[in-house]
């Protein structure tokens, strides 16, 4: 009964989303190691590294991993816990933590990645 009330609940959605967040770091980790470490002729450093990421493409980039990684990350922790904590109040505790870690690392990201400007270095 605990998996159709869980299918009802939109949980089919999140258990797609969190395989098609999976494939997606995957690509993106496999992409990022080929290009910075094979595709570049150019000395890895923080000089190419700043300007690199000063452009909108490498900004969105950015923000879409540091976002979809955290998503990913978090509701796996999510699930895992789900199977073992069965006190409501507990739950909805553990389950508030885990979206303000959420909350403060995307913001934390964000405000980083998005005002960067390699002028000032």
């Amino acid at each position: 009964m605990k998996y159709r009330e869980h299918v009802r609940s939109g949980g089919a959605i999140l258990w797609f989303f969190q395989r098609v967040t999976g494939i997606y770091l995957a690509v993106v980790l496999f992409l990022h190691v080929w290009i910075l470490h094979y595709a570049l002729k150019e000395e890895l450093g923080f000089a190419a590294v700043k300007d690199r990421i000063a452009t909108p493409m490498w900004k969105t980039i950015d923000i879409s991993f540091l976002v979809i990684a955290l998503f990913h990350g978090l509701y796996g922790l999510w699930i895992v816990l789900d199977d073992y904590i069965h006190k409501g109040w507990l739950r909805v505790f553990i389950f508030g933590a885990i979206a303000v870690i959420a909350l403060i690392f995307v913001t934390l990201g964000i405000l980083t990645i998005l005002p960067f400007n390699p002028g000032g270095y």
